[in-house]
C-alpha cells in the first residue's frame, strides 16, 4: 500500500475533497483538521485589498496551490505543482508511480520530486485525444531554451516543458510532445470550463456550479440545509436571507423563533449558552482533533462531519461587534439568563442571538413605505431572534476563518440610498453613508455617540484557538470572565477581558468527579510503544483494545487511571541519529566522545515521533491522561529506573561476568533473548571435521580421528574440548580415505553417505570410556595440542556424529560445561564480528579482520581442507537467531557484560503468577516457560542512547566497581545534572566517584562506564510511573496489562522480574511476592486477507488512515471514497477476535461500514421519534405488550453484552448488539410500533416514545466503549428537553440501567415469549408462502387465525397465553387482524380467496397458523385492512383513524381548510 496521501482527480469538479466553488472557510477547516497530511498551509493575500484580490492557499508539503476569488472566497482553481508529494489518480489509474520509501515527512523535509506524468501516459491512458493546446515561449532568462505547452481538456489542463528550438506551429503536437524535446508534465490545473483558454478569461467571476459547503457537495441521502448566498438588510428588524436554491427566508427580529431558524437554516453548528458554561456543538464538532483533549465529537462517518473541526476560534464573534446596551440590564422575573444563547452558523457566516424580545428596531430614515417591512408589535412571552451578526472573514484580520464569509447588502429600496452599501464597500464609505443616513435622528450629539460603543477582547487561547470564545450581550462581565486591565481608552466603556472556554474532557471529568475509595479505581498500565516512525495497524489494535477496556470500566462507575507512555531509548533511534550525523558530515562513531551530539539528535527524533504518535492516538478517540504521558527518557523516569537498579544491586542481583551472549555485529551490541527473531530458512555451511587422538581401548591404544559435525565452522578456532554422552555406544570404523574414525554407533550405520565410500566397523567403545581421554587440535591450537573429552547431557545421537565440538566462548551450553571443568572461554572475535588477528597465531594473514558470518566460514574451511581435516561440507537450512531491529544474523560471543540474576527470584516470580488471570489462558504457559528458561538476564548494551549502567572501572586493572554506595552516589549526581552529564563531563571529574573510593584510591584512578541498560529494563520498570504522591515503595499491581503476544518474552517478563526484584527479600524468599498485574491480556498480530504478515516489500501494508478514510473500500455511486472515520477503525478492532491473529480485508471493512451505517440509521430514526417528546418519566404509564416485549429483549441483550464486556470478549458483545439491532429492534419492535408512531395520538404514541427513549439510552451505553464519536454525536442531536432529564451518555452507569430494565421486566411475558415466538414464526412462514404466490406484498394485507387443533396436557398454558395477548397479537405479528380458535377453523377462513397455513407444536399442543385474504378494505391512513369495504379507497378509514381525524377536525380546523384549498386549486388546474 502506498504511504502517500492519495487523492482522486475530477476534471471540472475538484481534487479529492477539494471541490471547485467550495468556500475558503470550509477548505481551510478541512485542511487544518488533518495536520498529519497537510502540515504546512501558507495563506497569501493582498494586505491592501484583502477582499478584492484573490486569496491563495499554498500547500508546499503536498505540492498544491489553491486560488480563491476575493469577494466571495470560493475555490476557483486547483494547481498541482509537484507530482512527487501526493498519489494522484484518475479513474483508478495513477498519474505517477511514486517510490514507496518517500512519505509525507520527506516532503516536509524538502525532498523534491518533479517528475510528472509523461505525455503518452496522459494522452493514451488517462485523458484520451484532445484539440491542440497553446504554446508559451520562454520568459525566464535562467531557462531561455524551454517553453511551456498547455494541453487542455474540459476542466483540466497539463503543462509540459518543451524545448523552444523544437517548437513549430505546423508540427503535429502529438508527435512533438511524444518526442525527447518534451519533458513530463510540470503542473496541472483543475478549473471550471471547456478549456483553459476559455476559462481563464472569467475564472474568478463566473458563477460557481457547486455549493460553497463541502458537506452539500458530497451529501448523500441525509438532508443538508440550503446555503445562504446573500443577506439583504431590509431595516426595521428584518433581515432577508437569499438562498442558493430555495426561496428567500426572512428573519424578523423579535418575532422569528429558534424553531423557525432550525426549520429554514438547519440546526446551528453550535449553541453558546452563557449559563450552561459550555458550547453545545450540533454538527461541526471534531474535538478529537484538539491536541490536548479527549476524542469527543461528531463522527466523520457522515459526509458533512468530514469537514468539521475546531474552527480556530470559530465559536467567536467579530472584533467590531457592539458591546450592546443591555450590558447592565438586570434579569427580570422571566429568567432571561437561561434563555439567552447564540445560534452559531459557521458555514452560513453569521450568528443569531436568541433572547426575550427587546424594543423593536426603527425603520431606515427616508425609506419608501412600500419597501419598508412592518415591525412586529405583538408582545410575545417566549425567546426569539433579537440580533444577527454577520462575519466578513477578512484575510489577515484577527477572526479570520472562524466563519464563512457572509456577503450582505443594505437594501437600497428600504434606505432610499443612491449608492449600494454592501460587504465590499470600504469601511470609511460605509460609515459615512450610515452616519449620513441616520443624521438628524438623534436628540443630541451625545446620544449619537452613546450608540457607538465598543469592546476590546484579550484572548487567552489555552490549548487551541477553539478553547476560547468571544461573547456578546454583556457577558464579558459575567462570573466566568476575569477582568485583566483598565479600559482601553480614557473615558471609554471598553475593557480588556479574558474569556475562558469550556472543554469537554471525559477523562479529566471522571478523575475529578469520582472517588477511588467509593467508586473503585481501575488501572490499566500502558505498555509503551516505541517512539520511532508513524503508527501502524498493530498500534491501532493495541491502543483501541485498551481504550475499549477503560471506557467500559468507566461505564461501570469506576475511576479510570490510564496514562500513556513511550519507549524512547534504544538502537533504532540511535542509528537514525548516527545517520543524521553522517549526512551532516560529522563523526558518526558511536563512542562516548560523540555522546552529547548523538543523544541530542536522538532525543529530538524521539520527541518528534512522540508528538506525531500522540496526535494520531488522540484522533483514534483514545481516552487517556495525555497531559501526564510519560517517556522513558524523562528525567524522573530515568531516576526511578536507576533506583530499581540500585535496589537490585543491594540484593546482590547484579554482577559482571565474561560469558557468551547474543551479539549483533550489525548493531555492535549485546542482545537479550527478547530482542531476537528466529528465521526458519537460514542457510549455513555445515561441515564434518576430524580431530586426531590416541584412543585407549582398554586392551591397548589406537590412533583414530574423532569425527564432529558443526553448522558454525567459524567457531572451530575457539575449540577447547569435545563432548560425548556416557550412555551412548561409539564405533571405530575403518575407511580407505580417512583412516579410522570415531562416531556414535547410530550414526555409523549411515556413515556411507557421509564418507562417500565403504567402511568396516573395527571396534566398539562405551561413551563413559571416552570421557577423560585426550585429543589434539593440530590446526588452530594456540598453546598446547591436548584437549579433553567431556561428558555432556546435551549430546544426542539424533543429529551430528555423537561427538560435539565445544567452544565455550561461542555457546551457552559449552560455557557452562567448561566452567565446571575450569576451562576458560575463548572468543577470538571483535565487536564487528570479525576474527581478531592477534588471537590466532599462524593464521593472522588469512583470518585477521575477516567477518565470521560471511567469509569467515569459507576461510576456516579452506584451512581445514589444506590440513586434511575436512571430511565433507554441505548446505544446511535451519532455524537461526536474527537481530530484530537490523534483521541481520547474530552470533554468540563471550564478552564482559552486566547480568541480572533472574535465578534468585525465579521461583517467587513464578509463584506470583498463580493469582494472575490470563486471557487467553495459554498465556500463562507461555510466560511461565520464558521465566523458567531465563536464569540470567544480560542487561548491558554497548550504546550511548539510553540509561547508563552506573559502574566505575579502575583504569589500571580494568576491574569494575559497583557497590550500593557508589551507585547511590552516582544517582544523586544524575539527579542534579542529568544522565547526559555522565557521558559529557570531563573524564577526570571526581564528582562521580563515591567519597570513600576517592579517599582510598585518590583521584584520576577510575573511569566511568559507557554501557547502557537494556531497553527492556527501561520499559520493564515503567510500573514506577504508578507511584502514589510521596510514595516510592512498590505501587499496587495494575488491574490489566494488555499487549501483543510477543511481549511474553519481552515487556511482560521484564516487568515481572523487576517488580518482584524490587519487593522486600522476605516476600521473595517466602513466595508471597506479587506480580505487577492482576490480569494479563494478549492479542495476536494483524495479517492481511490471505493470512500473511504485513510487509513493505510484499506491498500488503494497510495503515489505520486508509481504514478511517475509506480508501480500501470500492468507490460509492458518486465515485468517491466513503470515509468511515475513527469509529470504523475502532469497530473493526472490537469486531475481531483479538485472542488470535487478526485479519483485515476489504470484505470485512465493507461489513464494518454497513454496520456503522446501520447504527446511524437506527439512532436517526429514534431521535426523529423523540423530537416532540415532552412527557415526564416519573408519571406512571401502562405499557402495551409490544413495548414490554421490547424491554424484555433489551434486558436480555443488555445483560449479556455487559457480561461479554466484563470478560473482554468484545467481538461477541458487538455480535450480540448487531443481532439485537437487526432482529429484535429493527425487524420486530420498530415494525410493531410504526403504526402507533405514525397514526396514533396521546398515550399510545407516548408508550412507544418512552420505550424508544430507554432503548436509545441503552444502545448508547452498549456502543459507547466502541464508537464514542458516534455516541457523542447522538447526544449532540438529542432534543434539549431530553438532555434536561438525563446525564451525558458517557456518565451513565450500567448498573443503574440494569436496575431500570429489571423493574420493567415482565416475568409472565418472559415465560410466554417462547410460545409467542413460535406463533410469530409460523405466521411469518405462511406469509412468505402467500408472497411467493404473489397474493400479497405487505404483511398488513392479510388476516391471521391461530387454530388450536389438538390440546395437550399443558394446552391450557398455550390457550392462556394467546388469550392474554389477544388484543396485541395483530401488532406482534404485524398483520391487520388476529383471531384465536379452538377446534376447527371458522368457515370464512376456508371461503377466502386465498389461504396459507403453517402448523407448530408447543408444550404438546398442536397449533395451526392460517393467513388469508382480509374481508375489509385498506385504511387510507394506517394501511391496515380494517376499513368498511363499501368506502371509496381514498376516503376509507378504520374506526380508530376515523376517531383521530374527527378529533383533528375539532382541534386543528385550519389544517383541513388548507387541505381543501389545495384540492380545489388542483381541481381548477
Amino acid at each position: 500500500m502506498s504511504r502517500y496521501p492519495s487523492l482522486h482527480i475530477h476534471p471540472g469538479r475538484g481534487l479529492g475533497f477539494l471541490i471547485l466553488g467550495a468556500s475558503l472557510h470550509d477548505v481551510l477547516t478541512r485542511l487544518k483538521a488533518q495536520p498529519h497530511l497537510y502540515p504546512t498551509i501558507d495563506v497569501i493575500y493582498s494586505s491592501t485589498q484583502p477582499i478584492v484580490a484573490p486569496v491563495v492557499l499554498n500547500l508546499p508539503a503536498n505540492g498544491f496551490r489553491l486560488r480563491f476569488d476575493g469577494p466571495d472566497q470560493r475555490l476557483r482553481l486547483i494547481e498541482v505543482l509537484d507530482f512527487g508529494k501526493t498519489q494522484l489518480s484518475y479513474k483508478n489509474i495513477d498519474l505517477v508511480k511514486l517510490p514507496e520509501e518517500n512519505i509525507l515527512t520527506s516532503a516536509v523535509l524538502g525532498q523534491q520530486r518533479e517528475h510528472g506524468p509523461a505525455f503518452r501516459h496522459v494522452y493514451n491512458r488517462l485523458m484520451g485525444p484532445t484539440f491542440p493546446g497553446e504554446y508559451l515561449p520562454p520568459k525566464d532568462a535562467t531557462e531561455p531554451q524551454t517553453g511551456l505547452y498547455i494541453l487542455s481538456y474540459p476542466g483540466i489542463a497539463f503543462t509540459f516543458p518543451l524545448q523552444h528550438t523544437a517548437w513549430s506551429r505546423t508540427a503535429d503536437f502529438v508527435s512533438l510532445l511524444s518526442s525527447n524535446a518534451a519533458a513530463p508534465a510540470k503542473s496541472l490545473a483543475i478549473f471550471n470550463g471547456a478549456s483553459w483558454r476559455e476559462a481563464r478569461q472569467d475564472l474568478f467571476t463566473q458563477p460557481c456550479l457547486n455549493p460553497r459547503s463541502l458537506a452539500l457537495s458530497m451529501k448523500g441521502k441525509e438532508h443538508q440545509p440550503d446555503e445562504v448566498e446573500l443577506v439583504n438588510v431590509c431595516g426595521g428588524g428584518v433581515v432577508e436571507m437569499i438562498r442558493r436554491a430555495s426561496s428567500p427566508f426572512r428573519i424578523v427580529l423579535g418575532e422569528t423563533t429558534p424553531q423557525d431558524l432550525v426549520a429554514e437554516l438547519g440546526p446551528p453548528d453550535a449553541i453558546y449558552s452563557k449559563n450552561d458554561h459550555r458550547l453545545s456543538i450540533h454538527k461541526t464538532r471534531r474535538r478529537e482533533q484538539r491536541a490536548s483533549h479527549g476524542s469527543y465529537g461528531a463522527s466523520p462517518a457522515r459526509s458533512d462531519d468530514l469537514f468539521d473541526t475546531d474552527h480556530s476560534s470559530a465559536h467567536t464573534t467579530t472584533d467590531d461587534s457592539d458591546a450592546e446596551e443591555e450590558t447592565d440590564q438586570k434579569e427580570d422575573d422571566r429568567g432571561q439568563s437561561p434563555a439567552k444563547c447564540f445560534y452559531n452558523y459557521f458555514c452560513h457566516g453569521f450568528d443569531v442571538f436568541i433572547s426575550y424580545p427587546s424594543s423593536p428596531s426603527p425603520p431606515f430614515p427616508h425609506a419608501r413605505s412600500s419597501a419598508q417591512p412592518t415591525t412586529p408589535t405583538k408582545a410575545v412571552d417566549h425567546v426569539v431572534a433579537t440580533k444577527v451578526l454577520l462575519h466578513g472573514n477578512v484575510p489577515g484580520s484577527y477572526p479570520f476563518n472562524r466563519y464563512r464569509r457572509s456577503r450582505w447588502v443594505i437594501d437600497p429600496e428600504a434606505t432610499g440610498a443612491l449608492e449600494d452599501l454592501d460587504s465590499e464597500t470600504p469601511f470609511s464609505s460605509l460609515s459615512e453613508g450610515l452616519r449620513s443616513m441616520w443624521k438628524g435622528n438623534y436628540a443630541s450629539e451625545q446620544a449619537e455617540k452613546a450608540t457607538h460603543n465598543a469592546i476590546v477582547l484579550d484572548r487567552d487561547w489555552g490549548d487551541s484557538p477553539g478553547s476560547s470564545y468571544e461573547v456578546l450581550e454583556g457577558w464579558e462581565g459575567s462570573e466566568q470572565t476575569q477582568k485583566k486591565g483598565a479600559s482601553a481608552q480614557e473615558g471609554s466603556d471598553s475593557g480588556t477581558t479574558q474569556i475562558y472556554g469550556f472543554p469537554d474532557d471525559i477523562y479529566q471529568w471522571q478523575r475529578a468527579a469520582r472517588n477511588a475509595a467509593q467508586d473503585g479505581e481501575f488501572v490499566l498500565h500502558d505498555g509503551p510503544p516505541f517512539a520511532n516512525g508513524p503508527l501502524h495497524i498493530g498500534h491501532a489494535l493495541n491502543k483501541i483494545l485498551k481504550d475499549i477496556t477503560c471506557r467500559f470500566q468507566l461505564s461501570l462507575g469506576k475511576r479510570v487511571h490510564f496514562v500513556p507512555g513511550w519507549d524512547c531509548h534504544g538502537l533504532p533511534i540511535e542509528i537514525k541519529a548516527l545517520e543524521q550525523q553522517k549526512a551532516q558530515g560529522l563523526n558518526d562513531d558511536c563512542t562516548a566522545k560523540n555522546a552529547r551530539e548523538i543523544r541530542t539528535i536522538a532525543r529530538q527524533l524521539a520527541d518528534d515521533a512522540f508528538s506525531a504518535q500522540k496526535q494520531a492516538f488522540q484522533q483514534w478517540g483514545i481516552m487517556a491522561d495525555w497531559d501526564s504521558a510519560w517517556k522513558t527518557m524523562d528525567h524522573e523516569f530515568e531516576l526511578n529506573q536507576l533506583m530499581v537498579f540500585s535496589s537490585m544491586v543491594r540484593k546482590g542481583l547484579i554482577s559482571r561476568k565474561r560469558k557468551p551472549v547474543y551479539w549483533s555485529p550489525s548493531s555492535r551490541t549485546a542482545l537479550a533473548e527478547a530482542e531476537l527473531e528466529y528465521q526458519d530458512d537460514h542457510q549455513s555451511t555445515a561441515a564434518y571435521v576430524k580431530y586426531p587422538m590416541v584412543l585407549d581401548t582398554g586392551g591397548g591404544s589406537m590412533r583414530v580421528h574423532a569425527l564432529i559435525w558443526t553448522t558454525t565452522p567459524w567457531t572451530l578456532p575457539a575449540n577447547q574440548a569435545l563432548a560425548v554422552h556416557s550412555d551412548l555406544l561409539y564405533h571405530i570404523i575403518n575407511t580407505q580415505r580417512h583412516g579410522r574414525l570415531l562416531m556414535a554407533s547410530t550414526i555409523a550405520e549411515a556413515a556411507e553417505a557421509i564418507l562417500e565410500g565403504g567402511f568396516e566397523i573395527v571396534e566398539s567403545i562405551k561413551g563413559q570410556d571416552l570421557v577423560g581421554q585426550i585429543y589434539q587440535d593440530p590446526v588452530f591450537s594456540r598453546d598446547k595440542l591436548d584437549r579433553p573429552i567431556l561428558h555432556a547431557e546435551f549430546v544426542s545421537s539424533s543429529t551430528g556424529t555423537g561427538l560435539v565440538h565445544i567452544a565455550p566462548g561461542h555457546g551457552m551450553d559449552d560455557y557452562e560445561l567448561c566452567q565446571r571443568h575450569g576451562i576458560e572461554a575463548f572468543a577470538p572475535v571483535d565487536d564487528d564480528g570479525c576474527f581478531v588477528a592477534d588471537a590466532l597465531p599462524g593464521w593472522e594473514d588469512i583470518l585477521g579482520g575477516v567477518p565470521v558470518l560471511h567469509k569467515g566460514n569459507e576461510k576456516v574451511l579452506q584451512i581445514l581442507r589444506s590440513n586434511d581435516s575436512l571430511i565433507k561440507e554441505h548446505w544446511y537450512q535451519h532455524k537461526y537467531p536474527y537481530d530484530w531491529r537490523t534483521k541481520q544474523p547474530v552470533i554468540i560471543r563471550a564478552t564482559e557484560q552486566w547480568f541480572a540474576d533472574a535465578g534468585q527470584i525465579q521461583e517467587a516470580a513464578l509463584k506470583s503468577l498463580d493469582t494472575v488471570t490470563f486471557l487467553p489462558k495459554n498465556g500463562r504457559e507461555r510466560l511461565t516457560s520464558f521465566v523458567k528458561n531465563r536464569a540470567e538476564w544480560c542487561i548491558s548494551r554497548q550504546r550511548v542512547w539510553g540509561v547508563p549502567i552506573p559502574a566505575l572501572y579502575h583504569k589500571e586493572t580494568g576491574k569494575a566497581v559497583m557497590t550500593p554506595e557508589s551507585v547511590d552516589h552516582i544517582i544523586k549526581e544524575i539527579y542534579c545534572y542529568g544522565v547526559t552529564a555522565w557521558y559529557t563531563d570531563d573524564e577526570e571529574d571526581p564528582r562521580w566517584i563515591e567519597p570513600s573510593l576517592l579517599a582510598r584510591y585518590g583521584t584520576n584512578k577510575f573511569r566511568r562506564g559507557t554501557d547502557t541498560m537494556d531497553v527492556w529494563f527501561d520499559s520493564g520498570t515503567s510500573w514506577t510511573t504508578m507511584f502514589k504522591d510521596g510514595d516510592r515503595h512498590v505501587p499496587a499491581p495494575a488491574d490489566v496489562y494488555l499487549e501483543g503476544t510477543d511481549q511474553h518474552r519481552g515487556w511482560f517478563q521484564s516487568s515481572l522480574l523487576t517488580y518482584v526484584a524490587r519487593q522486600p527479600m522476605f516476600q521473595v524468599s517466602s513466595g508471597i511476592a506479587q506480580a505487577p498485574f492482576k490480569a494479563l491480556i494478549t492479542h495476536g498480530f494483524v495479517l492481511d486477507a490471505d493470512g500473511r504478515k504485513m510487509s513493505k516489500s510484499v506491498g500488503n501494508v494497510i495503515s489505520p488512515d486508509e481504514i478511517m478514510h475509506g480508501t480500501l473500500l470500492p468507490l460509492n455511486k458518486k465515485k468517491r471514497c466513503d470515509a468511515m472515520g475513527p469509529d470504523a477503525l475502532r469497530l473493526w478492532v472490537a469486531s475481531s477476535d483479538y485472542t488470535s491473529d487478526v485479519r483485515v480485508s476489504t470484505s470485512f471493512l465493507q461489513t464494518i461500514h454497513k454496520t456503522l451505517v446501520k447504527y446511524r440509521v437506527t439512532f436517526k430514526f429514534i431521535l426523529g421519534v423523540l423530537e416532540d417528546f415532552r412527557g415526564p418519566l416519573d408519571t406512571p404509564i401502562a405499557l402495551g405488550t409490544p413495548h414490554r416485549i421490547a424491554f424484555l429483549q433489551l434486558h436480555q441483550v443488555f445483560d449479556k453484552v455487559r457480561d461479554y464486556y466484563c470478560k473482554q470478549d468484545y467481538n461477541r458483545a458487538i455480535a450480540d448488539i448487531n443481532r439485537y439491532i437487526a432482529q429484535d429492534l429493527s425487524a420486530l419492535y420498530m415494525e410493531m410500533v410504526k403504526d402507533a408512531l405514525y397514526t396514533d395520538r396521546g398515550s399510545v404514541r407516548r408508550q412507544a416514545q418512552v420505550t424508544l427513549l430507554i432503548i436509545f439510552q441503552c444502545l448508547q451505553t452498549m456502543l459507547a466503549p466502541v464508537t464514542p464519536l458516534l455516541i457523542e454525536e447522538t447526544w449532540d442531536y438529542t432534543p434539549q428537553y431530553i438532555k434536561g432529564l438525563f446525564p451525558h451518555p458517557m456518565w451513565i452507569r450500567w448498573g443503574d440501567q440494569l436496575e431500570v430494565l429489571a423493574r420493567l421486566r415482565d416475568r409472565q411475558l418472559a415465560e410466554d415469549m417462547p410460545i409467542l415466538s413460535e406463533a410469530r414464526q409460523a405466521v411469518y412462514t405462511a406469509l412468505e408462502k402467500a408472497r411467493v404466490c404473489k397474493h400479497m406484498g405487505s404483511s398488513l394485507e392479510c388476516f391471521a387465525i391461530l387454530q388450536i387443533e389438538t390440546l395437550g396436557e399443558r394446552g391450557h398454558t398455550v390457550v392462556g397465553c394467546f388469550q392474554r395477548y389477544l388484543s396485541d397479537l395483530a401488532t406482534i405479528f404485524i398483520v391487520s387482524r388476529v383471531e384465536v380458535y379452538s377446534g376447527a377453523a371458522p368457515l370464512h377462513v376456508w371461503s377466502a380467496d386465498w389461504m396459507f397455513s403453517k402448523d407448530f407444536v408447543v408444550d404438546d399442543t398442536k397449533v395451526v397458523a392460517h393467513v388469508y385474504k382480509p374481508s375489509k378494505a385498506k385504511c387510507a391512513r394506517c394501511w391496515r385492512y380494517l376499513a368498511p369495504i363499501e368506502a371509496q379507497p381514498e376516503e376509507a378509514l378504520c374506526d380508530r383513524c376515523e376517531a383521530v381525524v374527527d378529533e383533528l377536525r375539532k382541534t386543528s380546523p385550519q389544517l383541513f381548510k388548507d387541505l381543501q384549498g389545495e384540492e380545489d386549486a388542483s381541481a381548477d388546474a
